[in-house]
């Protein structure tokens, strides 16, 4: 029989098994993670912060329909001017048919110079028979939120 000295040399050392990669991948699951909120954070930061002159003229409009006709139709038209006057300064300027053709251009329609749009002209500072103010609504709500700035 050999020398249990000799069957102790011939033992080899023990060795931890192989490592079965699971840290790695929850680490990078982490940072993947991680990245991922940083960028849907960052989307919706630059998503609420574009555009201010869209939503600052679309929440000026939401404001005017708690008024009276005649009151609306004026805070309408205020919120109008001061949305072309911060883009263009020229234009506060303006009155009559070229400020309603002025607006044409401005959001590419024909509503002011030939629609119910008219009312922001010299019709403004006449008194009214009818009511446009509802039609009115609908169509700047719609023409601001093609706006793109």
């Amino acid at each position: 029989m050999a020398d249990p000295s000799d069957l102790l040399q011939q033992l080899r050392p023990l060795r931890a098994p192989p490592p079965d990669g699971a840290a790695e991948i929850l680490l990078m699951a982490l940072v993947g993670s991680l990245a991922g909120a940083m960028l849907a954070l960052a989307l919706r930061f630059w998503r609420e912060h574009r555009r201010p002159l869209r939503r600052a003229a679309l929440a000026s409009l939401a404001d005017t329909r708690a008024l009276p006709a005649p009151e609306r139709l004026a805070a309408q038209a205020k919120m109008l001017r001061d949305l072309v006057g911060a883009l263009d300064g020229g234009a506060a300027r303006l009155h009559g048919d070229a400020w309603l053709a002025r607006l044409d251009r401005f959001f590419a329609t024909t509503l002011f110079s030939e629609g119910e749009g008219r009312a922001f002209g010299d019709a403004l500072y006449r008194p009214r028979a009818d009511d446009p103010s509802e039609t009115l609504d609908r169509a700047l709500q719609k023409l601001l939120s093609r706006l793109d700035r």
